[in-house]
């Protein structure tokens, strides 16, 4: 039994960028199982993000909270939404496990945030665990360790 090729997870990888750019949050948030995990440690190398500070570190429901505030007009912060884009290279898959229907992903990620006339830029290594449910790629966890993640760091509010 094989696994999904490279090709598979860098359609899937590239399909996920192209979601967020086009700000279709819900969409987005299907690619997780319901217990995965979207994480943006706060210091390079990072291991645990629960004993630890991290930027960011949301389950199904902070993920749902998010995605909400994005379209609520009292969410002045957010008036007009966080947009940009997303280059996606560099992938690879590291470790795969076809019995089990596991991956785990690498890829390098640049972003750029545009709000409230500033563009904000985003350099990061990212690692994606990936499961297989019902013929489909699902993320686990989706880490992404951005190049100053040990820097002061205003609002991050675009998704990675």
């Amino acid at each position: 039994m094989r696994g999904p090729s490279i090709a598979d997870v860098e359609a899937f990888l590239v399909d996920e960028a192209r979601l967020l750019d086009a700000r279709d949050w819900n969409a987005w948030n299907q690619l997780f199982t319901p217990d995965g995990i979207y994480w943006v440690p706060a210091q390079p190398g990072q291991k645990d993000p629960l004993r630890h500070v991290s930027l960011i570190y949301e389950d199904a429901l902070l993920r749902e909270v998010r995605i909400r505030r994005f379209d609520d007009r009292n969410a002045f912060s957010l008036q007009g939404g966080p947009r940009g884009w997303r280059m996606v290279a560099n992938v690879r898959i590291d470790s795969s496990d076809p019995l089990a229907g596991t991956l785990t992903a690498s890829s390098r990620l640049i972003a750029a945030e545009y709000q409230r006339e500033r563009v904000t830029r985003f350099e990061a290594f990212v690692t994606h665990r990936l499961v297989i449910q019902e013929g489909q790629l699902r993320i686990a966890l989706k880490r992404v360790e951005l190049l100053d993640c040990d820097a002061a760091h205003g609002d991050i509010s675009l998704y990675l």
